[in-house]
């Protein structure tokens, strides 16, 4: 089967485009091909203004992924496998905000991905790991960095280090992920997020992500630099003259992007 079909893309009427992994007979593993697909489906919804939420997620109700598909890896020359990062971490470079929608198993490369993404809502019946180690390998999708940055460096080591799985309950109290729920409110609470996103201005969004996801890449002074500065250009933009009117008027605001 052809990777561009196994990576499925939805949107809708109001600016919501859901990728979906489409592979459940393997649990939705990502073959390198996929890896391509995704980036290249992320890359052009990073460019399209039309697009305010990005939804990533697992087809079936076994799996969002349960990682690479690990026989490839052999098969392909060393120096062809030192970019693996690129790929999973799309979704960090996507302006808008891209919620990973789990519900089930959540390893390697599949955890990678999700880590890469701004907000992981997940069902209790899900869990999550980095067994790359009991293959003789590591998280090479930027999962190590990314663990560290999120867990600091004990949990992190425990996780990599171990190939230990965690259930949704300690990954939401690890920080792992972002919010924990019933599965069968899964898509109520999936639902309200994506609204809660829509109603916000997309290019305060924008810039918000930016500043937090350099925030670790440098200094506190350079970081607080760049956060002053998108202030000062977000408060002569139209959204922020809408919001404080709409604040003042008591009524919800009617953000434009603008």
């Amino acid at each position: 089967m052809d990777a561009t079909s196994m990576v499925g893309l939805d949107r809708d009427e109001r600016g919501v485009a859901t990728v979906t992994i489409q592979r459940p007979e393997k649990r939705n593993a990502i073959t390198l091909e996929m890896r391509q697909v995704i980036m290249r489906t992320l890359e052009s919804l990073a460019l399209d203004a039309s697009v305010r939420v990005i939804v990533i997620t697992g087809s079936g109700d076994l799996a969002f992924s349960a990682g690479g598909d690990i026989p490839q890896f052999a098969e392909y020359p060393p120096h062809q496998l030192t970019n693996l990062a690129q790929t999973m971490g799309a979704p960090e470079r996507c302006p808008q905000p891209v919620i990973a929608a789990i519900d089930g198993l959540c390893f390697g490369g599949g955890l990678e991905l999700a880590l890469a993404c701004d907000y992981r809502l997940a069902t209790v019946r899900s869990s999550f790991g980095f067994p790359e180690i009991t293959l003789g390998a590591l998280p090479g999708s930027g999962g190590t960095q990314r663990a560290v940055r999120m867990l600091g460096m004990s949990r992190a080591k425990r996780l990599v280090l171990t190939g230990e799985r965690i259930d949704a309950a300690t990954a939401e109290d690890w920080g792992l992920v972002s919010q924990v729920v019933e599965a069968e409110v899964f898509d109520d609470a999936l639902e309200t997020l994506v609204q809660r996103f829509l109603t916000l201005s997309p290019v305060a969004l924008n810039f918000a992500k930016a500043v937090l996801t350099k925030a670790l890449d440098g200094s506190f002074p350079t970081g607080i630099e760049m956060e002053g500065k998108s202030m000062a250009i977000l408060c002569g933009m139209e959204d922020f003259q809408e919001g404080v009117m709409a604040w003042k008027e008591r009524r919800p605001a009617v953000f434009q992007g603008r």
